[in-house]
């Protein structure tokens, strides 16, 4: 196949570049989950609540660094210190509960999900995977321990529901901000003991990391510099099906990557 050939001057000018994602570091000192447990037992409920910091990561990609006009969420895993717990029944006993290596992220193999950023910065998703993991142990002291027993709750087991997040992103001096919270909800009947463990809350999280740098599809032989030698580059990645191929972002490589190529070289490249 002989292909056209028809480069405007090469270009070494800010213009068209792909964005990509970066992975945003949790800031624990102003990253937090708050959580909330209540026991329903034979001898009436209890609740009980406390919170701890928050560490971990997330990788999210803007269409646009400096003025984004939507977010992709491509992975997360936060991961809290432990919560203990203190149900009073007074003379009939207390319970205690500990949660430990609790943790909230997508589940392996889910598919990123986008949402719309407004002129402010606020974004919204829906349907966001999640599956909330620790372990919940429940044990007791008194008439009320002995009617409840010890018990083990593992919260990779209760059912969970995709989540809606809503937070803010920002861009500033080259890095990137997101404040998100993360809504905790679910509930869990032990078959042995009849408990009922509930528990509620929201994890707060505050991340940062760098703006990526852009990448320029029509460099294609990642050389940094925008010449007619990136066209014989191209052609070889058309030849061998190479990812250099595919200028347009179809996943295909077709004579129309060729076309694609031309424009993405004409539009230049910020380095």
């Amino acid at each position: 196949m002989k292909l056209p050939f028809c480069i405007g001057a090469a270009a070494m000018f800010a213009g068209a570049a792909v964005a990509q994602p970066t992975v945003l570091g949790v800031d624990p000192v102003q990253s937090s989950i708050d959580l909330t447990i209540t026991l329903d037992t034979a001898l009436g409920s209890r609740t009980d609540s406390d919170s701890s910091t928050i560490t971990g990561q997330m990788t999210i990609e803007l269409d646009s660094y400096t003025a984004p006009t939507t977010m992709t969420l491509i992975d997360y895993n936060f991961v809290a210190g432990p919560l203990a717990f203190t149900f009073d029944y007074g003379f009939l006993g207390t319970i205690n509960a500990t949660a430990d290596n609790l943790s909230l992220g997508m589940p392996a193999g889910s598919v990123p999900v986008t949402g719309p950023v407004d002129g402010s910065g606020m974004f919204m998703l829906d349907n966001v995977p999640n599956q909330t993991t620790g372990i919940v142990n429940v044990s007791g002291t008194g008439v009320v321990g002995s009617a409840v027993g010890n018990s083990t709750t593992d919260l990779s087991t209760v059912p969970q529901d995709p989540i809606q997040i809503i937070g803010m992103v920002a861009v500033n001096a080259g890095t990137v901000t997101v404040t998100i919270d993360v809504p905790l909800a679910g509930t869990n009947t032990d078959p042995d003991t009849g408990v009922t463990v509930t528990f509620s809350g929201t994890a707060t999280v505050v991340a940062s990391g760098p703006v990526p740098p852009p990448v320029c599809l029509a460099d294609t032989n990642h050389d940094g510099v925008l010449t007619p030698a990136d066209f014989t580059s191209w052609i070889a990645a058309f030849n061998s099906g190479a990812s250099e191929c595919d200028q347009n972002g179809d996943g295909s490589c077709d004579p129309t990557d060729f076309t694609a190529w031309i424009a993405n070289f004409n539009a230049g490249c910020s380095g």
